[in-house]
Parts: C-alpha cells; sequence; structure tokens
C-alpha cells in the first residue's frame, strides 16, 4: 500500500515564519550587492609602487579584479612588470608600467606625467616600493644612509607632492603608506630602512591632518612577518621552512599571513565606506603587534 504523501496542514504562524525568511534572504542579498558596490573601483586609478613583485603585486591584482586601472611600477626588473601587467590584463585592467626607483623625482614626475595622458588622473596611490640592506651601524656609510632613507620616506614626499593636488580638485583620494615594525622598534642591521619607515609614520599623521577636509584619507598598512619572496643576502637564513617555523612559534595564527591578506587590508582602507577612517595604522600581522 503506497504510503500517504498528503502534507500536514500548516502550524499556526507557519506562513508568516516562511515570509519572514524570504524577506531577510532578500535583505541578505541586497546587503551583499551593497558590501561588492562598496569594493568595486570600476573607474578609478590605482598607482603602486614596487609592484613587480610580493605585496606590490598583490595590491595591483586586488584593485584588478575590482575593476581599477592599475599602474605598475618596477626599479629594474622590466619582465616582472610585463608579467603583472599580463595578470592585471587578465581581470580586465588597463595598465601602465613605468619603470624606475621611486625615490627619484625624475620617476615619480614621469609616473605623473604618464598616469595622467593615460587615465586622467590617479585616484589611489600605495607607497611600497623599499628595499632593506643588511649592515650594522658601523658598515652602514652616508651613501648607504641616503639611498635607504629616500626610497621610501623621500618617495613617499614626491608622491604627495604629486598626486594630492589632482585628488583635491576632484574632493576624493586614498594615499597608503606601506610601513611596518622597523619603524616602530627600529633595526640595527638598518638603521636608515627603520628610520625612513619611522619617518614615514609622521609623514602619514602630518598629511592626514590637513588632507581630510578635501575627501582624502592617509593610512599607514602594516605587514608583519609576511610569507613573501625574500632575497637572502638581506633576510640571511630566512628560506621557507625557517621562515614557516619561525611564524609557528612567534605568531598567533600560527602561519605567516599571505601578501593578498594584506592586499585585502589595502582594498578595504582605500573604501568608499572607510572615508572615516585616516591617520591609523592596519596591522595584518597575524597578531604578533599585540605583544609590543
Amino acid at each position: 500500500m503506497a504510503a500517504d504523501r498528503r502534507r500536514e496542514p500548516p502550524r499556526p504562524g507557519e506562513y508568516e515564519s516562511r515570509r519572514q525568511a524570504a524577506t531577510e534572504g532578500t535583505r541578505v542579498t541586497n546587503a551583499s550587492n551593497t558590501i561588492d558596490k562598496d569594493l568595486d573601483f570600476t573607474g578609478k586609478t590605482v598607482l603602486v609602487t614596487g609592484s613587480g613583485r610580493n605585496i606590490g603585486r598583490a595590491i595591483i591584482l586586488e584593485f584588478a579584479k575590482r575593476g581599477a586601472n592599475v599602474v605598475i611600477n618596477s626599479r629594474t626588473n622590466k619582465e616582472e612588470a610585463a608579467g603583472v601587467a599580463k595578470e592585471a590584463q587578465a581581470f580586465g585592467a588597463k595598465t601602465l608600467i613605468v619603470m624606475g626607483a621611486a625615490g627619484d623625482l625624475g620617476t615619480v614626475e614621469e609616473m605623473k606625467k604618464r598616469s595622467e595622458e593615460t587615465f586622467g588622473r590617479v585616484d589611489i596611490y600605495v607607497s611600497n616600493a623599499a628595499r632593506r640592506l643588511y649592515k650594522d651601524f658601523f658598515q652602514t656609510t652616508n651613501e648607504d644612509w641616503d639611498t635607504y632613507l629616500n626610497q621610501q620616506l623621500t618617495a613617499s614626499w614626491y608622491l604627495a607632492k604629486a598626486f594630492v593636488p589632482p585628488m583635491i580638485e576632484a574632493g576624493w583620494g586614498r594615499i597608503i603608506h606601506v610601513n611596518g615594525p622597523d619603524g616602530v622598534h627600529g633595526g640595527w642591521t638598518r638603521a636608515p630602512h627603520s628610520v625612513a619607515k619611522g619617518g614615514l609614520r609622521t609623514l602619514t599623521k602630518t598629511l592626514a591632518k590637513g588632507l581630510g577636509e578635501h575627501g582624502i584619507t592617509v593610512n599607514d598598512l602594516d605587514p608583519g612577518f609576511t610569507d613573501t619572496i625574500r632575497d637572502y643576502e638581506t633576510h640571511p637564513g630566512a628560506t621557507p621552512e625557517a621562515s614557516a617555523a619561525r611564524a609557528r612559534e612567534m605568531i598567533p595564527i600560527k602561519r605567516q599571513p599571505t601578501i593578498d591578506e594584506l592586499a585585502w587590508g589595502c582594498v578595504f582602507l582605500c573604501s568608499p565606506r572607510s572615508a572615516a577612517i585616516t591617520g591609523v595604522r592596519l596591522t595584518v600581522d597575524g597578531g604578533s603587534s599585540m605583544f609590543g
């Protein structure tokens, strides 16, 4: 005998519950659409210095996925820069490559000229380019001091002078300085680099104080012990295996943060809804900084 498949009559309030659930589902969908729009950078132009590899590359690709035009900068490696451009283009992004050291005023002037010719203006820039040296105080020369102090601190000044005026004219802009723990704790084997990072924090706060009224935010994005490709001359012994073991020992999440996680932090700070977040340090280090 076939089983009786008739449905039981609805329980009291069941239809109302279903209707409420359907309404809540619509609200969730609408909220998701809103969130997607908040992180849509279609029509915006993003410039990232030192974007041929590692953190800079990840930031370029994160914005490329979200509709932005991207300006890629590499000091000398044209092949790396071209590779990043090809990856960004695969997401449908329009790209521009400008080679040269960000600490060279001529490079920044070239970035401004070509970016404006190609895209009209730069809406967001990320001062990321920085190389470390591995010399203690006694080994570090005056030439080293100039080179490594200028490569990001002076570069960030040049970038501000070049790109802030058009942002003021537009009434909107986002500035990100990639900083780090060296600017807080110092570094015996990289004094000029560490001093530059400390000065960069002050530059961030200085610009944030004056540019907020123009719709421009200025923030630091601080990576910790991030999983990147390292030069063993400047990071002796930092093999992938040694780095993973060190991360398990010192980082609360028991691993190194990824470059993609750092890039997500950058996108968050640049969102239109982050307009009240300025002058801050967003630290993406897996919790390491909680220990001071």
